[in-house]
């Protein structure tokens, strides 16, 4: 795997610096310093040059999108398809029009299978993306409300993730599959858009969202031709990226650490994650943003589906949670991120799981860093 970064506080001797002008920094000012860091400088238009890169590439190239669970998915299909395959995967949330051709660029004549994140706010994004990443396997994990205020409707968000469905140019591979959720809304529509487009279909299902999961492992696993056992060994031996569902156990009490984003898809999947653990379960939840006029039923319905979960308390903080209130679950209120930590440190006891989740603004990953100090 090529090292590429266009951050030179990364860069290690060896790797390969690309200077990124953004509207409050040059890249090109940090030149100097990757060179004394030893870096080689690849000075070119990202998108453009990992175009081109990518008609070199002989691997299969898997793209994923979808409204929750992409980054959960890539890293369990990192951690499956490793067992007997050399595997390039998106870095952390580097999902976007910058962060996608970065992942084409880093691999190689070594790179076996090409894992690539793809995120979106609104249509043309995954088009655009998918016209650099070119993917071989497409994956479209499911259809939510995610960016319900861009798109106006669920229809239309289906339409945008679809976008990954490219349609294929001569020097690409004959085949091309498809997985797609049959259990997810407008999984008709996608399923027209993949074979108007050549794709062969591999469905897969489940229950909830975990379970999707479970099955798009073993879906794409036995394609690529590994056993169960090599799968089970995957998935159990599964990592997943930073403030994403990571696990921290403090004295007797486990901490679910996914901070770093929430939308309603995305807390439903925590939520029927959470379900599957035994003891005490607190929520703590932060805003969910971008929602508009969808906003307040969207967390009015994340309440029923923690009851389902067994949460037993929710913390909430934020003005989009402060109207929440329910007859059955516990609800607490906070006004500032200190007094939300010092309640919770003295309500965890042990064998509580306490899952926490809210938009990136909420900053919940230092509530996490700080119940982490407080029961080391």
């Amino acid at each position: 795997m090529r090292n590429i970064s266009i951050d030179s506080r990364t860069l290690e001797p060896g790797d390969i610096f690309i200077p990124v002008k953004g509207p409050n920094y040059d890249g090109h000012d940090f030149i100097p310093e990757a060179i004394k860091k030893g870096a080689q400088i690849l000075d070119v238009d990202i998108p453009t040059h990992a175009k081109r890169y990518r008609k070199k590439l002989n691997c299969h190239v898997i793209g994923i999108t979808g409204s929750a669970g992409k980054t959960t998915t890539k890293d369990l299909l990192y951690s499956v398809l490793s067992q007997r395959y050399t595997v390039v995967k998106t870095l952390e949330n580097q999902n976007n029009e910058l962060g996608a051709p970065l992942t084409v660029l880093r691999a190689d004549d070594s790179t076996d299978i090409l894992i690539v994140e793809m995120g979106m706010r609104g249509l043309g994004e995954i088009h655009h993306m998918a016209q650099i990443v070119r993917p071989t396997h497409a994956i479209i994990t499911n259809i939510g409300m995610t960016h319900i205020e861009r798109l106006e409707t669920q229809r239309n968000i289906a339409v945008a993730k679809a976008e990954i469905l490219v349609a294929k140019l001569p020097w690409e591979r004959k085949h091309r599959h498809a997985f797609l959720n049959y259990k997810t809304p407008h999984y008709d529509l996608l399923l027209k858009k993949a074979k108007a487009r050549k794709f062969q279909i591999l469905p897969f299902g489940g229950e909830d969202r975990p379970e999707q999961n479970i099955s798009l492992c073993f879906t794409v696993g036995r394609h690529f031709g590994l056993s169960d056992d090599e799968i089970h060994k995957g998935i159990s031996s599964y990592k997943g990226s930073a403030h994403r569902m990571v696990r921290h156990h403090l004295r007797g009490a486990m901490i679910l650490d996914d901070s770093y984003n929430a939308n309603p898809d995305g807390v439903a999947y925590a939520l029927e994650s959470l379900k599957r653990y035994k003891g005490r379960k607190i929520l703590v939840l932060g805003d969910m943003r971008e929602l508009g006029i969808h906003s307040k039923a969207a967390h009015d319905a994340i309440i029923p589906q923690a009851i389902d979960a067994d949460v037993s308390a929710l913390f909430c903080i934020g003005d989009e949670t402060a109207h929440m209130e329910s007859d059955e679950l516990s609800i607490s209120h906070f006004k500032t991120q200190a007094s939300l930590n010092s309640a919770l440190k003295d309500e965890i006891k042990e064998g509580d799981v306490v899952l926490i989740k809210g938009s990136r603004g909420m900053k919940l990953d230092e509530t996490v860093q700080y119940l982490c100090t407080a029961r080391a």
